[in-house]
């Protein structure tokens, strides 16, 4: 991750110099370095990700706002060579994954929500529907449902048998 990290940034000011017109081939290299990270993050969550280093996660956000102004700068030519939807479904799950790791008051938290207004600004028109259409985007909206697949077929069997208290008077 830090090797991608320190590429992301050298591309990053090559990029802002202006000096030479925007190649194809250096946004296609910030993109996959950008999804490897972001990718990279989700795949290796375990128990231990809530304790890595602010450093981690600053990467992991460096990463989103990049792809996201990336995406809003140059999106006709990514569009070319990308699936755009799916790189704007990616930074919506890592929000998710970040809004997910540890107590609220964790860095995670914090740097999930810079990365989602980063994307609400950048990309407004990305945000999935508030009327999903399945399970999946459900968890997109609240987080803190874990189990989402327990929806599927209409098991609704996690919830309690809850039953009126019938033991002794009402007080």
């Amino acid at each position: 991750m830090g090797f991608h990290f320190a590429q992301l940034v050298v591309y990053d000011q090559a990029l802002k110099s202006r000096s030479a017109s925007v190649r194809e081939s250096l946004l296609s290299e910030m993109i996959r370095l950008s999804a490897a990270i972001m990718q990279l993050a989700l795949d290796t969550t375990d128990d231990r990700t809530r304790h890595l280093s602010d450093h981690i996660y600053h990467m992991i956000t460096f990463a989103a706002v990049t792809l996201c102004r990336l995406l809003q700068m140059y999106e006709n030519q990514v569009a070319s060579s990308h699936n755009v939807m799916d790189l704007d479904s990616l930074v919506l799950t890592l929000v998710t994954w970040l809004h997910s790791i540890g107590l609220p008051c964790h860095v995670s938290h914090t740097l999930g929500d810079v990365v989602e207004a980063f994307h609400e600004k950048l990309r407004p028109n990305a945000h999935p529907s508030p009327y999903g259409e399945g399970p999946d985007d459900i968890a997109l909206y609240f987080p803190e449902l874990l189990g989402m697949e327990t929806f599927d077929g209409g098991k609704f069997d996690f919830i309690p048998d809850w039953e009126p208290y019938t033991h002794g008077p009402a007080t």
